[in-house]
């Protein structure tokens, strides 16, 4: 039976993930309520399955479809990131850097705050529509949240609420701060 590239390149993906899941052919077949011997001919480029189908295998994971097919290719792009390959967001008070910002498959986001020293994030209160928290890696931090202040000293941490509004002020006169803050990706409901 002749391998279409497409069918083939479906299997591989769905043998590296069952694998980086330490499942068993066996065992994914159990979980996904299908025989054995599907399992084996999609992973080897046998069969294409249906939608349906595959979407019932993936349930055994579990995983969704998009992100089961936003790397099929084994393409996922850049895995790791520096100083150098992130794209560094000039701010008044130094400048912000986000990991896989051009990630099309990213369902979280980190972010690395750099204050210069005195500076803050202004007048106006920052406000998000998703969940953050944060981690003061170096430095002092002031941070306000609407009528509480804290300073805050590298390994203390914040977590703020979808749309409550906050302000950041590095204290030191001399010293950058660093805050590195993972948010999720879609907003809070």
């Amino acid at each position: 039976m002749a391998h279409s590239s497409q069918a083939v390149a479906l299997g591989r993906r769905l043998k590296e993930i069952r694998e980086a899941n330490g499942l068993s052919q066996r065992e994914l077949a159990k979980r996904a309520g299908v025989t054995n011997s599907s399992i084996s001919m999609i992973e080897q480029g046998q069969v294409s399955p249906s939608v349906q189908s595959l979407e019932k295998v993936l349930g055994g994971i579990p995983m969704s479809l998009s992100h089961f097919f936003a790397s099929v290719d084994g393409s996922a792009g850049d895995v790791f990131f520096n100083q150098h390959n992130m794209f560094k967001h000039e701010k008044p008070y130094g400048f912000m850097q986000v990991v896989g910002e051009n990630l099309p498959t990213r369902k979280a986001t980190l972010k690395h705050f750099y204050f210069d020293p005195q500076t803050d994030t202004g007048e106006t209160p920052l406000m998000s529509p998703f969940d953050q928290s944060g981690w003061v890696s170096q430095g002092d931090i002031q941070m306000t949240i609407g009528a509480k202040i804290k300073e805050l000293a590298p390994g203390e941490a914040f977590y703020l609420a979808a749309y409550t509004p906050c302000r950041l002020k590095n204290l030191s006169e001399f010293n950058s701060a660093q805050i590195i803050v993972a948010t999720e990706v879609s907003p809070a409901l």
